[in-house]
């Protein structure tokens, strides 16, 4: 392989630049896109609710266009996404081949940032003549259906749950505006969908980045492998619950068209299995200690009844093991005619 991937410029410095430029892309979609999580989820300050350009848009596309950034940049790695996955499942239990797994990470770690800013920044930055162009919106919808095609192929191995949670909605979107009419039109019948998509962006880049994240400081030593299972374990859960409570509080269901409202929905199912699992698993822990906190109050009191049961007089045989009173091992014939003797 030649060194210089252009007239003077070395391949190993290239891929230091554009590492560098990768690694800042998706640390400022993660800080970013957890502001904005905070704002639009939990204090109920919707920064995404206008899609128009102005000074309010600042973060909000500074978020899509580093998440898009750090995606395209992500394919200069192509060969180097890891191929494992931190789990109490093994890859061999999971019935996965490293080269599946690879293919899964690169899915949802580079392919699934980049569809998540197609949309939005469409949306924000073309304008209305050429959202309303049919053959436009249709060449970026056929698109995007190819990759989800490609993504759903990839996810079948490892769960095609992860299918529906990092393209079902762009695959029911694109699959609507092929079938129906252009972006535009497709907005003005669903006012709320372009919000949407920006929402579920929010959640896919933060979970996807933060994991890269963790999974890049651990291949470093910065981090352990536990932290790393622990860290992952607890933040993407937190996330999706409060995302999907959001969508129901905001009542999605009479809000999105079917194509959309449909991965949603089954994201809800997976909540309430993962609820169920994680309660289960509370309960059963809970179950766990008690019992153990019992049995080792009944070996204490067992033990203690059986050191009250001896006496400072008990022996025991050497010879049979068995335990006696002191004063059965006296021979008190013996001992009289001793004691007569003396006298």
């Amino acid at each position: 392989m030649a060194e210089t991937f252009l007239p003077g410029i070395n391949r190993r410095y290239l891929g230091s630049f554009v590492g560098l430029f990768h690694a800042v892309s998706s640390v400022s979609a993660l800080v970013i896109g957890n502001y904005l999580f905070l704002q639009c989820f939990l204090l109920g300050n919707d920064i995404l609710a206008s899609s128009e350009v102005d000074n309010s848009s600042l973060l909000p596309t500074i978020f899509h266009v580093t998440t898009g950034t750090s995606g395209i940049l992500l394919i200069f790695f192509w060969k180097s996404i890891q191929s494992y996955q931190h789990s109490t499942t093994s890859l061999k239990d999971k019935c996965l081949t490293a080269k599946q797994m690879q293919n899964t990470n690169r899915a949802r770690g580079c392919v699934a940032l980049i569809l998540c800013a197609v949309y939005p920044l469409m949306y924000r930055y073309l304008p209305d003549e050429t959202l309303q162009d049919v053959v436009i919106s249709k060449a970026a919808a056929a698109v995007v259906v190819a990759v989800c095609v490609w993504m759903y192929n990839v996810f079948k191995f490892y769960g095609k749950g992860l299918f529906v949670l990092y393209s079902g909605t762009k695959f029911g979107f694109s699959l609507h505006v092929l079938f129906t009419g252009s972006l535009y039109s497709l907005r003005q019948s669903y006012p709320y969908i372009v919000n949407f998509l920006e929402k579920e962006a929010l959640l896919i880049s933060c979970c996807v980045e933060f994991g890269f994240l963790l999974y890049y400081l651990e291949s470093r030593r910065i981090v352990s492998v536990q932290t790393v299972k622990d860290s992952c374990k607890r933040y993407h859960p937190i996330l999706f619950y409060v995302f999907i409570g959001t969508m129901l509080k905001e009542k999605f269901f009479r809000r999105l068209p079917m194509s959309v409202s449909w991965a949603t929905v089954f994201e809800c199912i997976l909540v309430c299995l993962f609820l169920k699992a994680m309660i289960k698993g509370i309960l059963a822990n809970v179950v766990k200690k008690v019992s153990s906190k019992k049995d080792s109050g009944d070996r204490r009191e067992a033990f203690a009844k059986k050191q009250r049961s001896k006496s400072v007089f008990d022996v025991t045989s050497s010879s049979t093991g068995r335990r006696s009173s002191i004063f059965e091992s006296v021979d008190f014939g013996e001992l009289s005619s001793s004691l007569n003797n003396s006298v």
